[in-house]
């Protein structure tokens, strides 16, 4: 009961010391929070308060302004002051009628004012002029317009206002208006004194003024009122209260000027805001309760509320645990004396040292007087076995030592051991079950096989090389060595030996091993270690024929754009971002490597099927298209394109698993990049097609299989030969004469196109060379060439051009260069400046396919041509009926507006050449005049058109 009172006394204490240094303050402050909440709340509304009735002060002088400004422009009409004056003066009917008519004209022109009910002019002969909401004006209240008429004659402003008044025209549905008045004033000629001669009386609706003001939203029971000079209500939330004069006990004195105050009202606190209207002596004011200000604060409250009971739940819990802590120690020390002067207390007993206070120094002490204890009784035994142990260490190592006694399961450890195991000499105990437990798991199979080897004698010694945890809970590499000491009947009874330090030699051959098998950029495994893993998880699939496995090829697009625009360092940074984005969206499992330049590989194990490798493909492309921000604060965005293979046992070396994904990946970026392709059989075959098309054209090349076909341009006007395209042609060892549609494609991909392009230009020159120079009459006779894409990228294509036509002896008007659309979209400005350049040393240069793509009008304005070829496709529509499609009769109606030659492609009947012909169609060309011919057969066409024999020169 003495330490029960004991424990509670610390406890209370604990939780007094806790509610006043901790509750109390967060309560003071939380209340103080509160209030300052409140009252800054209440200042806020009454600063919104007062600028909104600013506001609606500010609306309602423009509304009275308008009035006034109409008002001020009806009594200067000197129409209407004349014909006033005339009605008064006349007596007949007629002339009465009149001016009621024209001042009711004039009148009727002023009603377009928002809100205005009426316009009234009373005269003082008794006429009344009207115009407004009702032509009914029979019964008019009298006694209201004479005593508005008074009060506006020694009035000193220009307009009266006066507040709320019965409609002086009791027939309106307007019962109550804002009145306006002016009175009208004439010189009497004779006496020269300023007389009234009328009451003009603006009429403005209460009901437009109550739809604006009724729209403000001042909060749950507030309301404004605005009040005229009279201390009449011109506007209330209440209708029926307008034209009344509120209770006394809800206003104050005015003022002309602006202010709020707080008044109690009916037994309720309100705050009042005040906005005078000085023009006219009116006032606007608002009257919002402090209850609906402060449901403002009530969150706040709530939350103070809140947090300060979650405190108190934690006081109690810290409390609770706190003691638990303290006195639960001390108890275990009292009853550990107690146990051990009854000589219950095992020497080997210690007490857990939870912390490092006051209570843990307790303890320790009491352990300490524990092992010192113990230390005596086993000090005679230790004295004993000290010669024996020391003898076995001189057979044992010289690092850390170690003496195992076998039959009593005891472990003794030098100091040196313990030292490296980052531990004093009296840290550790004699359990050889700590000494295992401290063996790094996987490492602790090896180590239990090379000691049963050795204690059954398949092993001369014991040796193994493995690890240990330190003190700092880190593992370091040891060399354990060791001898077991047999009895007379050969059984080991005791093993010593040492453990010696080899971490760093460890480390050393660990670091070469990863810079071996890793990428130095990334830290990624490298082609080498992947194939290693690839192996191992062939292996593992033919062990468990279930597991599903795939390898994802992934390669950036335009990486080498980005390298070269950007920088190395650039690129390098491209490359850890693209590591880091796949490693935070792959599995723990899954294998990332980098075979190299921008091509990353992924291993995913253990897929349920398919799915789970797209999924993972479609993720990846996803997370990869994220704009990221790289060195310099720039901001970059990159796809990638990516190859699927799925493990099967078709596969039995990791290479053919990462080629045939490499060649689902290219077959990617051939449809577009920025997508994955899963492999089929049908991919690798149709690779297999494409290597060998292009090792055929490389020795095409280099063979000379290539020729020249030649196919003639017709004049539509003289009918005669104008010129020739050079057409490609490949004559296959196997496969006979081949059209370009069956390998230009490859050309273009492979950039032999370049050299192959430098043949043909070539070729066609030496052609048109010899038969101009064997037929003289054809001297005019010209050669077209087309150029490709790849052809504008090389740097020295116009130098070469211009070095063929000099040693063929042409001149550059010779030679007509045949570009298309797309030629010249992939680069715009280097295309103008190399086409430029070219015509400007004479070439001709002629627009192909023109027509079929969706900018080429605007090619017309940008680069400067001689030509157009109207394609095969346009010309294809022509029919019996001669009639041409509209889009031909455009493009040859715009090349004459623009001076520019046309040639039509395709023709192949002769209804197609004569319309072309009547169109103005300069040249024709396709199989209805000839088809592609060889040179011999060119050469005789042109022979014919000559008038010479075959073979005949002239």
């Amino acid at each position: 009961m003495r330490w029960l009172r004991l424990y509670s006394k610390i406890a209370n204490k604990f939780i007094v010391y806790l509610i006043f240094l901790s509750v109390i303050p967060l309560l003071i402050l939380g209340i103080s929070s509160y209030h300052i909440s409140q009252s800054t709340l209440q200042a806020e509304a009454q600063r919104y308060t007062l600028q909104l009735l600013r506001d609606q002060r500010d609306y309602l002088a423009l509304q009275l302004e308008q009035v006034e400004a109409l008002i001020a422009n009806i009594s200067g009409v000197e129409a209407i002051l004349e014909a006033i004056s005339v009605a008064g003066a006349a007596s007949d009917t007629y002339t009465q009628l009149a001016t009621q008519a024209h001042i009711g004209y004039i009148l009727n022109n002023y009603l377009n004012l928002k809100g205005l009910v009426s316009i009234d002019i009373f005269s003082v002969n008794g006429n009344h002029y009207h115009v407004g909401d009702t032509l009914d004006v029979s019964q008019v209240d009298a006694t209201t317009v004479q005593r508005i008429f008074q009060a506006a004659i020694p009035s000193d402003r220009l307009v009266l206002w006066t507040g709320v008044e019965r409609n002086a025209n009791l027939n309106s549905s307007e019962k109550q208006v804002l009145t306006a008045a002016k009175v009208l004033w004439r010189v009497n000629r004779k006496t020269l004194d300023r007389e009234p001669i009328a009451l003009l009386l603006a009429s403005y609706s209460i009901n437009d003024l109550y739809d604006q003001f009724h729209r403000i939203d001042l909060g749950e029971n507030a309301y404004l009122q605005v009040i005229d000079q009279h201390n009449r209500l011109i506007y209330h939330p209440d209708r029926t209260l307008i034209g009344t004069i509120p209770d006394p006990s809800s206003w104050r004195a005015r003022l002309d000027e602006d202010w709020s105050l707080t008044a109690t009202i009916n037994g309720e606190s309100y705050t009042i805001s005040h906005v005078a209207v000085p023009q006219n002596g009116w006032y606007l004011e608002s009257f919002i309760p402090d209850r609906t200000l402060a449901a403002g604060a009530a969150p706040i409250q709530r939350v103070t509320a809140l947090i300060l009971l979650v405190c108190f739940g934690m006081v109690a819990l810290v409390a609770t645990l706190y003691s638990r802590h303290v006195v639960k120690p001390v108890q275990a020390v009292i009853d550990g004396f107690k146990r051990l002067r009854d000589e219950r207390l095992d020497l080997n007993t210690r007490l857990v040292v939870n912390s490092q206070d006051e209570i843990g120094e307790l303890t320790r002490w009491f352990n300490l007087f524990m092992e010192n204890l113990q230390a005596q009784r086993t000090a005679e035994q230790a004295l004993r076995e000290s010669e024996e142990r020391y003898s076995l260490a001189v057979h044992g190592a010289n690092d850390g030592l170690w003496d195992w006694d076998l039959r009593r399961q005891q472990l003794y450890r030098s100091p040196r051991f313990k030292e490296m195991l980052g531990y004093t000499e009296n840290d550790l105990g004699n359990d050889p079950i700590e000494w295992l437990s401290r063996i790094h798991p996987a490492d602790r199979c090896h180590m239990q096989d090379a000691l049963t080897a050795h204690l059954d004698r398949h092993a001369p010694y014991f040796e193994c090389e493995h690890r240990l945890l330190h003190k700092d809970q880190h593992y370091f590499w040891v060399l354990s060595r060791g001898l077991a000491v047999r009895d007379s009947n050969d059984s080991p009874y005791r093993m010593a030996g040492s453990s010696t330090d080899i971490d760093r030699r460890k480390q050393s051959e660990e670091q070469l091993r990863h810079q071996a098998l890793h990428d130095t950029l990334t830290g990624l495994p490298n082609r080498t270690a992947f194939i290693d893993y690839l192996r191992q998880a062939i292996e593992r699939h033919k062990r468990f024929p279930d597991r599903m496995y795939a390898v994802l090829f992934l390669d950036l697009d335009h990486f080498k754009l980005i390298n070269d625009t950007q920088g190395h360092s650039a690129g390098d940074a491209l490359l850890i971002a693209v590591t880091q984005c796949l490693r935070r969206n792959i599995r723990a499992i899954d294998t990332l490597a980098r075979l190299g330049g921008d091509e990353f590989v992924l291993l995913l194990e253990d897929l349920n099927d398919v799915r789970d490798a797209l999924q993972t493909a479609d993720r990846l492309l996803g997370v990869l298209a994220l704009p990221r921000v790289l060195q310099e604060q720039q901001t970059i965005t990159i796809s990638a394109s990516i190859g699927i293979t799925l493990g099967s046992p078709a596969y039995e070396t990791p290479e053919q698993l990462l080629r045939d994904a490499d060649i689902a990946m290219y077959r990617a970026k051939a449809l577009g990049k920025a997508r994955y392709e899963l492999f089929d059989i049908g991919m690798r075959d149709q690779i297999m097609r494409q290597l060998m098309l292009e090792t055929e054209l490389k020795r095409a090349l280099e063979v000379s299989e290539f020729r020249l076909w030649y196919q003639p341009i017709v004049s539509m006007i003289s009918e005669e030969i104008h010129g020739f395209e050079a057409l490609l042609r490949w004559q296959h060892p196997e496969r006979g004469l081949l059209a370009p549609g069956e390998f230009m494609a490859t050309l273009e991909n492979t950039g032999l196109i370049v050299p192959l392009g430098l043949w043909i230009l070539e070729e066609a020159c030496r052609q048109l060379a010899d038969w101009r120079r064997c037929y003289p009459s054809a001297a005019s006779l010209k050669i077209s060439v087309n150029l490709s894409a790849r052809q504008f990228q090389h740097a020295l294509f116009v130098q070469r051009a211009t070095a063929i036509l000099a040693d063929t002896g042409l001149p550059a008007s010779a030679l007509a260069i045949e570009v298309t659309e797309t030629a010249l979209i992939k680069d715009t400005e280097d295309a103008a400046a190399m086409l430029k350049q070219l015509r400007n040393l004479g070439f001709e240069i002629h627009m192909d396919d023109f027509g079929t793509g969706y900018s080429s009008l605007s090619y017309l304005d940008t680069f400067q041509v001689d030509a157009i070829k109207i394609d095969r496709s346009f010309v294809s529509r022509i029919t019996a009926s001669h009639e041409p499609p509209g889009l031909i009769k455009t493009l040859v109606a715009l090349a004459k507006e623009m001076r520019i030659q046309t040639i039509a492609e395709g023709i192949e009947t002769a209804e197609q050449w004569d319309c072309l012909k009547a169109q103005g169609c300069h040249y024709g060309q396709g199989y209805y005049l000839s088809r592609p011919l060889a040179p011999p057969a060119a050469e005789a066409l042109l022979q014919a058109m000559l008038g010479l024999e075959p073979g005949q020169i002239e």
